[in-house]
């Protein structure tokens, strides 16, 4: 006896477990930081401080992808401009992230904007406070 699938069920339960926190980071998690840490880590680990400093940057880029898919859904549902900011200031701080991550495993030097000799990091550091205060700041108009 054939039975038919029943897609949408199937997609109402991944979203409920998808619309959980805990499961999406831990999605998250396994699937980008179980990739990285083998480029990046598994060279360093037989220097110990170099080790922990790539782990440190891992979990960090780990945590701000979470926090990028969070507010992504977050304004999918309520539109709001005050979110959109928070999720550009999160695309920032991932970027800042992977800067550190890559500085971190010496796969690129530090770059300085010249004529400023500022660090490029945190010039994006600065651009991702900026938004996220603006975001927490801006009064959404009601109609």
């Amino acid at each position: 006896m054939l039975y038919k699938k029943d897609h949408s069920s199937m997609y109402k339960h991944i979203s409920r477990f998808m619309s959980n926190k805990i499961n999406l980071f831990l999605i998250v998690l396994l699937a980008f930081g179980s990739v990285i840490t083998y480029f990046f880590l598994i060279p360093h680990l037989t220097h110990a401080s170099m080790a922990y400093h790539v782990l440190i940057h891992i979990v960090s880029l780990d945590i701000s992808i979470f926090l990028t898919v969070i507010s992504i859904l977050a304004y999918k549902k309520a539109r709001s401009n005050r979110i959109l900011l928070t999720f550009f200031s999160f695309v920032f701080l991932v970027a800042v992230e992977i800067l550190y991550l890559l500085q971190a495993s010496h796969l690129v030097r530090i770059f300085y904007i010249p004529f400023i000799e500022i660090e490029f990091s945190h010039v994006l550091l600065a651009c991702m406070i900026i938004l996220f205060a603006w975001g927490v700041l801006k009064v959404d108009k009601k109609h």
